[in-house]
């Protein structure tokens, strides 16, 4: 018993995770198109930012905020300077096919967590440093007995909570929110229609900037903080989002419990080194059974 609630409550967490990086994950793709791999990047980059102002004496709540604003601002910065011009078809059309041209952008991306990954270790020695968690670590003790539920677990579950809610209010009861679908699927249609793409973009990545970076804040109490520290969880992320489906906040987040219960159970029951065979299977099933995700809807693109 003690061990499937031990497995139960670290699915949750570690799921918790997972659903904000495929969260973060589904923003690019639905206001931008594209599947930023260079995300969890940003998110190592702005923990150490966290990092670096937590030990030179800040609170950690200083860390915290100028970390997501750090995210938000890199992202941004990232669109505006790389993702937009590489997404101009005029600037593109010499490389043929519009399937090379869309996938220009993602190769991109990768390039650009390369680039953040070799920065960081020139800025930060690749030193590999613990991070504080807001909240401790330690199991709640109910009747004499230790719980494996921690109070850092409950900030975990509603931190991706509250962002769950704001992120699925925003899109569908805000008309920015609105535009960011209408540029994803249709560019040219939705310059017609009147809305700013540009804007919508940049807002876009943004978002799932200070979401990425959400994310990593709360992964690295857990791990040691290095520029490849992230690599997994992305992997990660990605599937989940895939499983829930790209164009679905509620479907990442679904993908993202589902995978942390996986891999937590595949853990505990059996051994870590069946985690990925595990992690495939679940994608092979999503795809054959519902090839758009969970949630997916039957207008979005498939990966």
């Amino acid at each position: 018993m003690n061990t499937f609630l031990a497995a139960l409550f670290s699915g949750t967490s570690r799921g918790a995770i997972f659903a904000l990086v495929a969260l973060g994950l589904v923003i690019v793709w639905r206001g931008a198109g594209i599947v930023n791999f260079a995300q969890m990047g940003q998110a190592m980059f702005s923990t150490y930012i966290a990092s670096t102002l937590i030990t030179n004496g800040s609170s950690y709540w200083v860390g915290f905020v100028v970390a997501l604003l750090s995210g938000a601002a890199l992202g941004s910065i990232l669109d505006v300077l790389v993702m937009r011009p590489l997404s101009n078809k005029k600037k593109t059309e010499l490389l043929g096919s519009e399937s090379m041209r869309a996938a220009v952008p993602v190769l991109a991306s990768l390039g650009i967590l390369g680039a953040l990954q070799a920065l960081a270790g020139i800025i930060w020695a690749a030193e590999e440093r613990g991070f504080p968690a807001p909240a401790k670590q330690e199991g709640f003790t109910v009747a004499g007995n230790a719980m494996p539920f921690t109070a850092f677990d409950v900030f975990v579950i509603g931190s991706v909570a509250v962002t769950l809610i704001l992120t699925t209010l925003f899109f569908k009861k805000t008309s920015m929110g609105l535009a960011m679908r209408a540029t994803a699927l249709n560019q040219e249609v939705a310059k017609l229609s009147g809305i700013r793409t540009n804007r919508t973009r940049t807002l876009s990545w943004a978002i799932s900037g200070a979401s990425s970076s959400l994310a990593g804040l709360l992964l690295t109490p857990s791990s040691n903080l290095s520029p490849n520290t992230l690599d997994l969880a992305l992997l990660i992320g990605f599937t989940a989002a895939v499983v829930g489906g790209l164009d679905s906040p509620a479907g990442a987040v679904l993908g993202g419990f589902i995978l942390g219960m996986v891999i937590s159970f595949v853990t505990f029951y059996d051994t870590p080194e069946d985690v990925f065979l595990a992690i495939l299977v679940v994608l092979l099933l999503a795809l054959i059974v519902r090839p758009r995700g969970i949630l997916g809807s039957k207008d979005a693109r498939r990966v």
